[in-house]
């Protein structure tokens, strides 16, 4: 019984209520019909996308967006990081409508056919005026409707001492563990970066913030030794748990907006650098669609099509997705050795289900030889060497 496993937990925090107003808690979901998915593996992926993103005659419409999404990347990508969702806004046609039960509808489209990813964004979280009561059965809640991950930063505890912020999330991640065994709890902490292990304690997933800056730092000056260092420092987490990684977040510019100029090959490039690295890779909706704003689906689909950029980058970024569905040694568990070769290139090894890959990736705009042998995974071809044009990679299994 969850009333067993959570009650120390519940007893160790400051909170005004009592035992019986957590058991009612549990009651009021006891009754919920549960739904697990599969385990992370590497056939995982995230596109993380504004659930406001596609319109229909200017207004926001899941339905549109979830059509879109079934339409063109059901098959390379397992999961959606639906942002901006909660509170939900009801459609004024809808006003006699439960928005809770309308919710559900809408979101029972969307988890038959991808694993979704929530976040918890309260407006106020610290000593004197967290509800935390209240703040978990939003938690709770968010499972409800299907999420398989939820994800929780740290900076929203504003005012919290670190101990209780660590009962806060390890009550949570039971309690997520407990209505979806293979659920994740994502942590996103931008703090010290000595103390982001110690959070794994009480989480699944931690955010890696600081790839974004040394892959867009790497391409600006063509050189990969500040992002081969970072990465070869990265805590190796414990069985498990791993990482999930970005170029873009919700909250700030996407990636390429802080390039100048970029050039196809050089965000497939960058995407290289996310797909090669341990953990669960994140793709933003906004490069993968070359949209800022929200757009009519239809019009979406079209410019896809006729916009030569756009759709370079669209299918090239889904093609290196479909390789590493392929390949047991992308699991976010599978392990990762950081190698130096050349300066201009960021080379990965990874390992996993009985196979060794390469992974390397060209940061310059130089053209780049590197003694190296084994299976391109994207021609099946053999190969002798790694030549690397401008802004290239290569994905060698070796043998």
């Amino acid at each position: 019984m969850i009333w067993d496993k959570l009650e120390p937990i519940i007893n160790r925090l400051e909170d005004d209520h009592t035992a019986d107003d957590w058991r009612r808690l549990f009651d009021k979901w006891a009754g919920h019909t549960w739904h697990d998915h599969e385990a992370p593996s590497e056939l995982t992926s995230v596109l993380i996308v504004d659930a406001n993103a596609v319109t229909t005659d200017g207004t926001q419409d899941l339905d549109a967006l979830h059509t879109l999404l079934k339409d063109h990347v059901r098959s390379s990508i397992s999961d959606l990081y639906l942002v901006s969702l909660f509170p939900h806004q009801v459609k004024p046609t809808d006003t006699a409508v439960n928005p809770r039960i309308r919710l559900f509808e809408d979101l029972g489209r969307f988890h038959d056919e991808f694993d979704l990813m929530y976040e918890m964004t309260p407006d106020v979280y610290n000593e004197l005026q967290v509800d935390l009561l209240d703040e978990t059965d939003a938690f709770i809640e968010r499972l409800a409707q299907g999420a398989t991950k939820v994800r929780v930063h740290v900076q929203s505890f504003r005012g919290m001492p670190e101990e209780r912020i660590k009962h806060v999330l390890e009550l949570w991640q039971l309690i997520l563990h407990h209505y979806k065994p293979h659920g994740q709890l994502v942590l996103a902490y931008e703090g010290d970066a000595d103390r982001t292990g110690s959070y794994f304690e009480v989480a699944d997933v931690i955010c890696h913030f600081d790839l974004a800056s040394h892959t867009l730092l790497a391409f600006a000056q063509g050189n990969a030794k500040g992002l081969t260092d970072w990465a070869d420092n990265i805590e190796a987490p414990e069985d498990g748990k791993t990482y999930f990684n970005f170029l873009s977040t919700p909250e700030r510019d996407p990636f390429e907006k802080n390039l100048l100029e970029p050039s196809v090959d050089m965000l497939l490039a960058a995407h290289s650098v996310l797909f090669s690295l341990q953990g669960i890779p994140a793709v933003d909706y906004r490069t993968l669609l070359g949209v800022t704003t929200p757009v009519e689906r239809a019009a979406l689909v079209q410019e896809l099509k006729t916009d030569p950029y756009r759709l370079q980058v669209f299918s090239g970024i889904l093609s290196q997705l479909n390789v590493k569905r392929t390949h047991p040694a992308f699991s976010p568990y599978a392990e990762q050795r950081i190698i130096a070769t050349d300066k201009r290139v960021f080379t990965v090894e990874r390992s996993g289900g009985g196979e060794t890959l390469l992974l390397y990736t060209n940061v310059s705009d130089e053209r780049v030889v590197i003694a190296a042998s084994g299976t391109n995974l994207f021609t099946g071809e053999w190969v002798e060497a790694v030549v690397l044009e401008a802004y290239d990679f290569m994905w060698l299994e070796r043998e």
